[in-house]
């Protein structure tokens, strides 16, 4: 399978223009989309119709081969149409990082299959109780488990499923492609944010047969990215911080979003309890937006650091560091932290009209707060990890992604 030329594949602008044009649709349904606890299948098509799924195929497939900066831009203006969307949507993205690791026999025929959405979906890998088990047969192996929080399995034929391959060793852990028919699917996420974005739990149902061809490590994937890369077929430089600077994005999507629409209103509100019969004529509303849009606006140029390093350093050929990986760790959670207050900021000066579910950004703000508090995202963790860092101090081994693992 050879790349597509630059001039045949979808390009962020066009993709852009398209989302624009998408954004009042993506906001008058997104409670109808979290009522569904997934994205419409109406919204899918459309999305699918702009060219937006291009960016979870990879490019030897046919896909889009965007920098950093592309997707970046691409999921902010999505998340400011729809930030559980967006989740949705960037999270089917990271996760074909893992199409690298299968021979083209194997995968070829997962994109070239016709299928509206994102053609697959990843999940698991920090522990074994986000996992599988496996256990070696004659021509495979016999995987049995469950898989929560399964983002845009939903909406895929197929899936990546990390399972832990030796009983006692946590240092062997790999993944598995199945196809989604030979899932059993829970439908049991039910949340108070990103409610939209179908992350259900998938399940084997007793033990399930996966040839070898259908297994890999994070040794092979590695292998196979470095055999790729010497082509010109490989990913761009980066990793799973890559794909998560991405991500931030859709955090500042939302929080445009939320300054918007109390933007929107300010004009029209009064101050109960007060001598202000606009909202807009008191003080603290100026501090309020002033608060909030520092925080944006600060997000957004750690954001946009973290993405013209990702470029510099794919443009260079090179790979991030340890220490750079844990800084866009870093910077990434601090992002999400900065939204969230900012949009919870707005949300709790809007009064108590904004509790109404018919108001979107209560919405925003669950959703916001919801994606800040993923394990990757967490603030806590990553400023303690830095500042570890910082002081030159170890500490023992970590639980990582298992696209972070190397040994």
């Amino acid at each position: 399978m050879t790349a597509r030329t630059d001039t045949d594949r979808p390009q962020a602008q066009k993709i852009l223009a398209r989302l624009e044009e998408l954004r009042p649709w993506l906001r008058e349904h997104q409670a109808e989309a979290e009522q569904q606890r997934r994205i419409p299948q109406d919204t899918i098509e459309r999305l699918d119709a702009a060219g937006l799924f291009a960016l979870t195929t990879p490019r030897r497939y046919g896909g889009a081969d965007f920098t950093t900066r592309e997707l970046h831009d691409v999921y902010r203006v999505l998340g400011a149409g729809c930030g559980a969307t967006a989740w949705m949507v960037w999270a089917a993205a990271g996760g074909n990082l893992w199409s690298f690791s299968f021979a083209d026999d194997v995968m070829s025929p997962v994109y070239a299959s016709p299928w509206t959405g994102n053609h697959t979906f990843a999940v698991g890998g920090t522990s074994r109780r986000m996992s599988g088990a496996a256990r070696r047969v004659d021509g495979g192996w016999m995987v049995q488990g469950a898989w929560p929080f399964a983002t845009g399995s939903v909406h895929a034929s197929h899936g990546f499923l990390a399972v832990f391959y030796d009983e006692t060793d946590d240092a062997k852990v790999g993944m598995v492609l199945v196809p989604k028919e030979e899932l059993v699917a829970r439908d049991d996420w039910d949340a108070m944010g990103m409610a939209a974005t179908g992350s259900q739990t998938v399940a084997t149902d007793g033990e399930l047969f996966v040839p070898d061809e259908r297994f890999s490590t994070p040794q092979q994937l590695n292998a196979h990215i470095a055999d790729l890369t010497e082509q010109g077929l490989g990913p761009r430089r980066g990793g799973l911080a890559r794909s998560l600077v991405t991500g931030t994005g859709v955090a500042l999507g939302m929080a445009d979003h939320a300054m918007e629409v109390f933007l929107g209103g300010v004009g029209k509100r009064s101050i109960p309890y007060s001598p202000y019969a606009r909202q807009l004529d008191a003080p603290i509303t100026h501090l309020t937006v002033g608060r909030a849009h520092a925080r944006i606006h600060a997000a957004g140029l750690v954001a946009d650091a973290a993405v013209a390093e990702l470029d510099r350093l794919d443009a260079a050929g090179a790979d991030p560091t340890e220490r750079e990986v844990v800084r866009f760790h870093t910077d990434v959670a601090y992002v999400w932290d900065a939204c969230s207050a900012a949009v919870e900021t707005l949300f709790r000066a809007s009064g108590a009209s904004a509790i109404i579910k018919r108001q979107p950004l209560q919405r925003i703000a669950r959703n916001c707060r919801a994606g800040s508090l993923h394990a990757a995202h967490n603030i806590d963790t990553w400023m303690e990890t830095m500042g570890r860092e910082l002081c030159g101090v170890e500490a023992g081994p970590a639980s990582t992604s298992v696209l972070e693992r190397r040994s």
